[in-house]
């Protein structure tokens, strides 16, 4: 899918999520889903009552996917620090003329930092280490997340030693000049870089507690750093080199329980298994010659197979999401679903499917359109969109079970919306997909 959202304002997505929350009587259900439009004017009529006005200070400049993780270590800096921004969301294939003129680099993120309104102050900034610097200078208001301190740059330090152990690791298989003993030692060297860090994080964890993050109780840049790398190799690297990063590492699996319920993250920023384990194979294909190399088609219908296992889990996975807030993400789901629905039609009924083409695509648009319309009232009309979907009997056409399946199996995050958010939507997917397959059974 080419995503359900191509920019955003986070201020816009706090005032719909926290509007929704805040309705004492939700929209009601009807049998004939309501038009687009009527669904875009609730969720525009509930966003103007917010009464919230937080003007963006910044405008992010970040790639399309959410996978770039230089891009991740700023986006989950912002929301840790509560930075008003804008996103700008840029293609690293087709990057536009402006965007090259703004950035001399050309390269993701930059950061456009806005400056009093009435002097007309702008200041662009690029490089990720530069931005988390210069969003402590230009906001010294907000929590400090970068230190100077013996503690903190041992930790970068130590992250980036880290960093390129497992990359010398992870490419010495494509790297034809190598031996043997020269691909085992760059594993080993690996090996003790990930218990070097969980030593460190352990006798962290004695002093802070056990759910502390890298230098104390207090999430800080150096965790910002440490993210986007770990987050892939827990997902990626049982599937690809038959790795588990946690195995035996007990303070690096608590320092993940600590960063996964960090909100700031969390909500927004994290991927998650399924979308980790599901774009494995594309990568696969891109970087590690594709399905002509036979270890490689191998890994390719290993992770394909993975990521259809957990296909199994959708509905259970929504049960994960704090019952308070479920239908404050049920609405940014839905939000996402009303204004992108045009590309995400598109994308389930595409005969000319770019990626994931193994699992196939729905034959009617007409269908698909109507079986979104219908999981986006869902997801509004109810304070438990999921179990609405399991109480309500949809009457939808041929089709429409098939383009639930595929929209929940493509649907990617951070790409399209947070984890929560999709934990709600692919569950009320899957449900409905199900109801409408027994109904289809018994006739």
């Amino acid at each position: 899918m080419k995503g359900f959202l191509t920019s955003v304002s986070f201020v816009v997505l706090v005032s719909v999520c926290e509007a929704f929350a805040a309705v004492s009587s939700p929209v009601s259900l009807s049998s004939d889903p309501p038009t687009w439009d009527a669904l875009a004017k609730t969720v525009d009529d509930e966003v103007g009552d917010s009464g919230i006005d937080r003007k963006p200070l910044v405008t992010l400049f970040r790639d399309t996917n959410g996978w770039c993780p230089f891009c991740e270590r700023v986006w989950v800096l912002l929301r840790a620090k509560g930075i008003p921004y804008d996103e700008q969301l840029v293609s690293l294939q087709n990057k536009p003329d402006w965007y090259k003129a703004l950035v001399p680099t050309t390269l993701v993120p930059a950061v456009l930092i806005h400056g009093p309104e009435e002097v007309n102050d702008r200041r662009i900034v690029w490089e990720s280490a530069d931005i988390m610097q210069a969003l402590e200078e230009e906001f010294p208001d907000t929590p400090k997340m970068v230190f100077d301190t013996p503690e903190y740059q041992a930790a970068v330090q130590m992250n980036d030693d880290l960093t390129q152990a497992g990359f010398r690791y992870i490419y010495a298989g494509r790297n034809d000049t190598l031996t043997e003993d020269d691909r085992l030692e760059r594993r080993s060297t690996f090996m003790s870089e990930l218990d070097r860090l969980d030593a460190a994080l352990s006798e962290q964890q004695e002093y802070s507690g056990p759910l502390s993050f890298r230098l104390g109780k207090d999430f800080t840049a150096a965790d910002a750093l440490m993210i986007p790398t770990l987050e892939r190799w827990r997902y990626q690297l049982p599937i690809t080199s038959d790795v588990d990063i946690l195995e035996s590492r007990p303070a690096l699996s608590n320092w993940f329980k600590a960063v996964d319920s960090y909100e700031p993250y969390s909500n927004r920023v994290a991927g998650d298994a399924y979308s980790w384990t599901a774009t494995n194979s594309m990568f696969l294909r891109y970087f590690a010659g594709g399905e002509e190399n036979p270890d490689t088609a191998r890994l390719i219908r290993r992770a394909d197979d993975a990521a259809t296992s957990l296909v199994d889990t959708f509905v259970d996975a929504a049960s994960e999401v704090e019952a308070e807030y479920r239908r404050e993400f049920a609405v940014e789901a839905a939000a996402k679903l009303a204004s992108n629905h045009a590309a995400v039609v598109k994308d389930c009924t595409s005969d000319d499917p770019k990626s994931q083409q193994h699992i196939g695509r729905a034959p009617s648009p007409e269908a698909a359109d109507m079986m979104l319309r219908y999981v986006t009232n869902l997801l509004l009309c109810s304070d438990n969109a999921v179990n609405e979907a399991k109480n309500e009997t949809p009457s939808l056409p041929a089709g429409a079970a098939a383009a639930a399946r595929i929209v929940a199996s493509r649907l990617c995050v951070p790409r399209d919306m947070g984890k929560p958010a999709a934990s709600v939507l692919r569950a009320v997917l899957t449900i409905v997909a199900d109801k409408l397959d027994l109904s289809s059974e018994g006739k």
